[in-house]
């Protein structure tokens, strides 16, 4: 699948950019290993939907190849970051991806990376077919979201 997206604007973005700075919303610092992990698993998701099925066999492999570290250490890793977003105060665009305000646990790393996956994908495409006029519905209530208003608006300066 391309990873680029264009809008009317001529603005470039990546599905990459649309990760970190989701992950950066939340407040994950970036000197998590797991930070760079969350972000090459999401990547390889995209390309292949089918990794999310089997991420203890395929996901973790790939990226601890790609990292030249072990599938455990992966785990691990991602783990941390899990925790790190579900204890964010962003509760607003928890709320919106995660559905947190219904939720009594965490999610397992699976659910964080089918939960990002899906919203990545879905402000991918609402950036990629709104152009100027971005759409700042949510996708669970399907009302006005100032928090993904507030995100798009910091997301498209960052690529001006």
């Amino acid at each position: 699948m391309n990873r680029r997206l264009r809008s009317e604007r001529g603005i470039h973005m990546t599905y990459e950019q649309i990760i970190i700075s989701t992950l950066d919303s939340f407040g994950v610092s970036r000197s998590y290993t797991g930070y760079d992990y969350v972000v090459h698993g999401l990547l390889l998701i995209i390309e292949d939907r089918e990794r999310l099925d089997c991420i203890t066999k395929s996901l973790y492999l790939d990226i601890a190849s790609h990292f030249h570290t072990s599938w455990n250490c992966v785990e691990k890793n991602m783990r941390t970051v899990v925790t790190s977003v579900w204890e964010s105060h962003n509760t607003e665009l928890l709320d919106l991806i995660f559905n947190k305000s219904r939720r009594d646990r965490k999610p397992t790393n699976k659910e964080f990376m089918k939960y990002m996956y899906d919203y990545i994908l879905y402000a991918g495409s609402r950036i990629q077919s709104s152009g100027k006029n971005i759409s700042v519905l949510c996708p669970i209530s399907n009302r006005y979201c100032e928090s993904l208003m507030l995100f798009y608006v910091r997301l498209s300066r960052i690529l001006e």
